[in-house]
């Protein structure tokens, strides 16, 4: 089981990934590898694309502001609602290592998505765990966190991840 983490300059990071339409033993392996590459490299949260797994599957685990942990496997997931209240946030990214990138992101979203047996769910979540979903779900639609970036400090940062890439 391959748990090598991309990069976000990597053609497949900047792709939108492919609805999941069979609940099987695939999805399974699937998520099996998401939650083994968190594991392995102590993520709290990575889209399957990560992996290069062109799925719209995210796995997040998390401790929130209140030490609850939470614990989701979304698949097909969809933001529906936005908080009008927005925070600055710092956030940092497997896929683009060595950076904190600040973003302005909702406070509270709702997402409906699919858990791993195909059942319509819908979440409602604020704080850490909203951050979490919206930085995440970027991911499923090729976006990265420096797509928030000046084009300036965007164009720095990739010049160097592809350094890196090279060696």
């Amino acid at each position: 089981m391959d748990t090598t983490i991309f990069s976000i300059v990597q053609p497949e990071m900047q792709q939108p990934c492919q609805p999941v339409t069979q609940f099987d033993e695939q999805l399974a392996r699937d998520i099996a590898t998401l939650h083994e590459a968190m594991k392995t490299h102590q993520e709290s949260a990575l889209a399957a694309i990560q992996l290069g797994i062109p799925k719209q599957i995210v796995a997040i685990d998390i401790t929130d502001e209140q030490t609850r942990r939470q614990q989701f496997v979304l698949i097909n997931p969809v933001i529906v609602g936005y908080s009008e209240d927005t925070a600055l946030f710092k956030e940092q990214c497997p896929s683009l290592p060595d950076e904190t990138i600040e973003t302005t992101r909702a406070v509270a979203v709702k997402v409906k998505y699919q858990d791993p047996q195909g059942r319509h769910q819908q979440l409602e979540a604020e704080g850490y765990l909203a951050v979490f979903l919206q930085h995440t779900l970027d991911h499923l639609h090729g976006r990265s966190p420096a797509s928030y970036l000046s084009p300036l400090k965007k164009q720095r940062v990739l010049t160097r991840l592809k350094k890196q890439l090279k060696k």
